[in-house]
C-alpha cells in the first residue's frame, strides 16, 4: 500500500477508536497518543502487511460500528447544518491563504474535516447525515475510488450489483436469526456484513457498497419492519474492550509502519486548523447541537476534537489534496451510497415505529 493509503487507513481507524465508547475510555485515549506520535518515527523493521486481509477484516467492522445508527439518522436542524457548512469554508480557508491547496480541494477537504469533527463528538443516539459522509469518503478513498475515476460507468454497475449481493446477505442474516439461539444474533448481524464484502470483494463489484446496504438493510427491517427477532439494540463491537483492543492495536502498528515527514506550513495549517476547531466546538456547544455534547466538559469535548483534528491535518498527504477530482469523487460516492440505500428502504419498508 502506497504512503497516502497507508495515511488515510490510519485516519479511518482513528475515527472509529475515537468514537468508540470501551469501559475505561480514558486508557484508550492515552493509548491514542502513544500511536500518533509512533506516526512520526521511522520504522526500524518495515512489516509486509497483508493489505486485502486487513482492510477486508477492518472495514465491516468500522462500518458496522457507524452505519448501525444510520436508520436514525437526520440533518439534526437547520443550526446543525449552517455550522457544518461553515466549518467547511473555515477549513478551506485555512489552506487556500496558507497557499498549500488550491480552492477546490480545499473545499473538499474542508467537507471531510468537518464530517470527521461531527463524528468525533456525536453521540450514538443522535446521529446525523454529516458525521456519515467523511467515514464513508475515506473508505471510497481507500478501496474503490480510483476505480470508479478509471471506469466510471462499469463501476456503478458495480455499485448497484453490489447493493444486491448485501441485500442478499441480509436477507439471509435475518432468516437466521428465526433458527438460532439468540445469543448468536450478534454475531449473525457482524457476520453477514462480512460475508456481503467479501463475496462483493471475490466476485469484483463493489464491495463498500454492499457491507453499507448489508448493514443497513439488516438493522433497518430486523428492527422497524420486525422481520427479524433480535429487538434489542445492535451491538458495538468497538465498544467493548476486545474490539477496541484489536483495532486499536492494529493503529499502533500501523503508526509505527507509517512515518510522516513534517514542514514549517504543515505546522502552521495545523494550528490554524486546530484553533478553528475548537472554535467551533465551542460555538456549537452555544448552538447546543449534539454533536458538541453540551452536557459534557468543554475539555473533553475539546480534546476528541483535537485529537481526531490535530492528526488529520498533520498525516494528510498533501500529494491527495492536489487532486481535486479523487476527493470529489469519494465524497460524490458516499453521498450517494447512503443516499440512495437510505431512500429506497425508506420508500420500501415504511418505519413502523420505533426500534428500542
Amino acid at each position: 500500500m502506497i504512503v497516502f493509503e497507508h495515511t488515510i487507513f490510519i485516519l479511518l481507524l482513528l475515527t472509529g477508536i475515537l468514537n468508540a465508547k470501551p469501559p475505561r475510555q480514558r486508557w484508550g485515549i492515552g493509548i491514542i497518543l502513544v500511536g500518533l506520535l509512533l506516526a512520526f518515527l521511522p520504522a526500524s523493521q518495515p512489516i509486509d502487511i497483508p493489505w486485502n486481509l486487513v482492510l477486508g477484516f477492518v472495514i465491516p467492522l468500522l462500518m458496522w460500528q457507524n452505519i448501525r445508527r444510520i436508520s436514525d439518522a437526520d440533518w439534526r436542524g437547520w443550526e446543525s447544518v449552517l455550522l457544518w457548512v461553515f466549518s467547511a469554508i473555515i477549513f478551506s480557508l485555512v489552506f487556500i491563504f496558507s497557499g498549500d491547496l488550491n480552492w477546490p480541494s480545499a473545499l473538499l477537504f474542508g467537507v471531510i474535516a468537518s464530517s470527521m469533527i461531527w463524528r468525533a463528538g456525536e453521540p450514538e443516539d443522535k446521529a446525523s447525515f454529516m458525521s456519515q459522509v467523511g467515514p464513508l469518503a475515506l473508505v471510497f478513498l481507500l478501496t474503490e475510488v480510483e476505480a470508479f475515476i478509471q471506469t466510471p460507468n462499469p463501476y456503478m454497475g458495480g455499485i448497484f450489483s453490489g447493493a444486491s449481493f448485501g441485500l442478499i446477505t441480509a436477507l439471509i442474516g435475518l432468516y437466521s436469526l428465526r433458527k438460532t439461539s439468540p445469543r448468536y444474533h450478534s454475531w449473525i448481524g457482524i457476520g453477514q456484513a462480512y460475508l456481503a464484502y467479501w463475496i462483493a470483494f471475490l466476485v469484483g463489484v463493489s464491495a463498500v457498497a454492499a457491507v453499507l446496504v448489508s448493514i443497513m438493510v439488516f438493522i433497518w427491517l430486523n428492527q422497524y419492519s420486525k422481520l427479524g427477532v433480535q429487538v434489542m439494540e445492535p451491538v458495538a463491537p468497538l465498544n467493548t474492550w476486545p474490539g477496541f483492543g484489536l483495532i486499536l492495536g492494529l493503529f499502533l502498528l500501523l503508526g509505527w509502519q507509517g512515518h510522516q515527514p513534517v514542514s514549517t506550513i504543515i505546522i502552521l495549517e495545523v494550528i490554524a486548523g486546530a484553533a478553528a476547531g475548537l472554535g467551533i466546538t465551542w460555538l456549537g456547544r452555544r448552538l447546543d447541537i449534539p454533536a458538541f455534547q453540551k452536557d459534557k466538559p468543554l475539555a473533553l469535548v475539546s480534546l476528541r476534537t483535537a485529537l481526531l483534528l490535530f492528526p488529520a491535518l498533520l498525516l494528510w498527504p498533501r500529494e491527495l489534496l492536489a487532486q481535486p477530482l479523487l476527493l470529489a469523487a469519494a465524497l460524490g460516492l458516499a453521498a450517494l451510497v447512503i443516499g440512495m440505500s437510505y431512500m429506497a428502504l425508506l420508500f420500501y419498508f415504511p418505519k413502523s415505529g420505533q426500534p428500542y
